[in-house]
């Protein structure tokens, strides 16, 4: 990652290290509110990096940073910026390109290393503090609705592992970040500067392509990374547990695995088997496998011939009444009747 790409210090940069090391009694490198280091970025986004003022602000529109015909901007974190607490209405994701920064948030703080990523959801108060010469940091700042096709979308059918993913997206109150240890992964620093050098450029189909690589950057860290991902709120027994693991091992086995036989695979007691599925996904091991198995349901009624005492099966029902009833629960009609709904005459 630390060749994702490196900048010497800009003027700018230079300009509020100065006033760091000058008032050493303002700690500036711990978090504030905006109005408590104003007059810090007033001295220095004067005259022409005026316009830049803006940007540092507490409440971050997605127009202030992305552009109107783009889905996603690439801004560099500008070193020795007095650390102040703010929020935004897009997705944020925070590579350390180059040496460490500590990433604040109201219920605690956390360094952050070389090819360290965390992603911030949209209206998660933080404030980053880089107080070094060597801390390089990009920020890939992603609309949601981009966000949604191009990360999200690829749980399409893994429906527990959507379930989490939402949750950590869209309740940062109970999960405020999702951070990946990718350990100076290469292909993920191709991918990002292949992007960036993209987005410095006007080519034609210049938000096509960002998109496209964004995907596989997305691809890649899941590929690659699923064990390095670190959840805040969901305590595991050791730091060699990983809940991904556990989401992805309940969603290949979803028809006929038991809550026992999980906690038991994983040397845990059912207790703390329900309770870190629940940190997690906001739902019990019960409600997540028949989640899962009526989405299953709805796509085999939608897109196959099998009959509905098939489907039961396939989906580890022993009883079609049952099945029957759970459905209708979850998505008001009766099997028969979703088919006939979702397969026309």
């Amino acid at each position: 990652m630390d060749t994702f790409i490196h900048t010497p210090l800009s003027e700018a940069e230079k300009r509020l290290k100065r006033l760091w090391i000058a008032h050493p009694e303002r700690h500036l490198e711990q978090v504030h509110t905006e109005d408590e280091v104003r007059d810090i970025l007033d001295q220095v986004f004067t005259g022409d990096l005026s316009p830049a003022r803006k940007n540092l602000s507490t409440n971050i529109g997605e127009h202030t940073f992305i552009e109107k015909d783009m889905d996603c901007s690439f801004v560099k974190h500008m070193r020795y910026t007095p650390a102040f607490w703010h929020r935004h209405e897009f997705f944020e994701l925070l590579i350390v390109i180059n040496g460490t920064c500590e990433n604040i948030l109201p219920n605690g703080s956390f360094t952050m290393h070389t090819g360290d990523i965390c992603i911030h959801a949209p209206r998660t108060s933080h404030s980053v503090s880089a107080f070094s010469d060597d801390a390089d940091l990009m920020n890939i700042l992603i609309r949601k609705s981009t966000f949604e096709r191009s990360f999200l979308s690829l749980m399409e059918g893994d429906t527990i592992l959507s379930t989490f993913f939402h949750r950590v997206f869209y309740e940062p109150e109970e999960i405020p970040y999702l951070m990946i240890h990718t350990n100076k992964d290469e292909e993920l620093a191709n991918l990002g500067r292949a992007a960036y050098l993209e987005f410095c450029q006007n080519k034609r189909y210049k938000n096509q392509m960002i998109n496209s690589l964004l995907s596989a950057f997305f691809i890649t860290i899941l590929r690659h990374h699923e064990k390095d991902i670190e959840i805040p709120n969901v305590r595991m027994k050791s730091a060699d547990d990983s809940i991904m693991f556990i989401l992805r091992y309940m969603q290949a086995n979803y028809t006929t695995i038991t809550l026992h036989s999980l906690a038991h695979f994983f040397n845990y007691s059912d207790r703390q088997m329900q309770r870190i599925i629940t940190d997690a996904t906001g739902m019990s091991f019960t409600e997540n496998i028949q989640q899962q198995k009526m989405a299953r349901a709805a796509q085999l009624l939608g897109t196959t011939q099998h009959s509905i005492g098939e489907i039961c099966e396939r989906i580890g029902f022993d009883s079609p009444n049952n099945f029957r009833r759970i459905f209708r629960k979850h998505y008001g009609l009766t099997p028969s009747e979703f088919r006939k709904r979702n397969t026309g005459p």
